[in-house]
């Protein structure tokens, strides 16, 4: 099971925890103007945490650090030896990337993405409007990594490396989602 974190910024004990029951929501609950919100990684709750609160030098973890290190290496343990490949698929009409993915198998993944299982995705409403335009889109792998891990890494960097750009990727992962919207927040607000 995936950890997710829970950010208190105003509540009975501030900090950072990794469970909602039995840490977080009894934190929150009956106070009034409580401030706090969930995340995907631990790596987005600390940056919010910093953007919540400025003058507080780092947040209260609320929970054992090392459980969260040895989770990861025992994940990045059992994995299949790469190479595994990050791409972009492009919109051949404007030449901007819509999509970062990340696979061990390029051919079938492309596959895949051409296959209209999926439609009510955004990235496959994008890849009909380009199709239906008689065009195709275009795959261009940017990285490569020989660990699973380090692939899915490397799939975020590029999805947060188009952010600063300016450019919003279609990936539903709620990661991804939640990279974006503060990347682009932050850039909004220093404009």
């Amino acid at each position: 099971m995936k950890s997710k974190f829970y950010v208190v910024v105003m509540g009975e004990n501030p900090g950072i925890y990794n469970k909602w029951d039995g840490g977080a929501k009894q934190n929150v609950e009956g106070y009034t103007g409580a401030v706090y919100k969930s995340f995907s990684t631990l790596e987005l709750a600390e940056i919010w945490w910093t953007q919540m609160s400025p003058e507080t030098q780092s947040p209260n973890y609320h929970f054992d650090q090392s459980e969260i290190f040895t989770e990861i290496q025992s994940i990045e343990a059992e994995e299949e030896q790469g190479p595994y490949y990050t791409y972009l698929i492009i919109d051949p009409r404007t030449q901007m990337p819509f999509y970062v993915g990340q696979t061990h198998d390029m051919e079938h993944r492309k596959i895949s993405h051409l296959h209209d299982s999926y439609k009510h995705r955004a990235y496959k409403k994008w890849i009909a409007s380009i199709r239906k335009d008689g065009l195709e889109p275009e795959f261009q792998i940017v990285d490569t990594q020989q660990t699973k891990a380090d692939s899915l890494r490397s799939e975020t960097e590029w999805v947060k490396k188009l952010a600063y750009q300016g450019i919003r990727v279609l990936n539903g992962w709620r990661e991804h989602k939640e990279w974006i919207d503060l990347i682009l927040r932050e850039k909004n607000s220093n404009q």
